[in-house]
């Protein structure tokens, strides 16, 4: 593995692959802004091919434009690392217990992802 970043510049890797390299390897807590789009839709696909292209809860399989890129530590204490992503399909991102996710519910239910009992089927790492 190279040392450095510049190591890819020479090796012809693009300036999007060094961003997301960078963006990975220095990313230490939450960012105050979200990377760019670019970055983050490879970062969808890495986190999903790891994962074997399926929810890693229930095991469903997950087309990369369906699955949601989950963070295990989220908020003040987490990270963008790869460590702390995770695929999940929506259901499961939806039911897992985060208050960050509530405003998922209402859509979640009016779409029929989860049945009106949805809270006796949340879970929690």
């Amino acid at each position: 593995m190279l040392a450095s970043w510049w190591g890819w510049l020479m090796l012809g890797v693009s300036d999007l692959a060094v961003s997301i390299l960078n963006h990975l390897r220095f990313s230490t807590t939450m960012p105050k802004k979200r990377p760019p789009r670019e970055v983050w839709i490879e970062i969808r696909r890495v986190v999903w091919e790891r994962d074997g292209r399926q929810c890693v809860r229930c095991k469903t399989s997950l087309t990369l434009k369906e699955c949601h890129i989950d963070h295990k530590i989220s908020g003040k204490f987490g990270t963008n690392k790869l460590s702390n992503l995770r695929t999940l399909c929506r259901r499961c991102h939806v039911l897992r217990m985060d208050m960050r996710h509530r405003g998922m519910i209402a859509k979640a239910l009016e779409d029929g992802i989860i049945p009106a009992n949805w809270r006796d089927l949340v879970w929690e790492d």
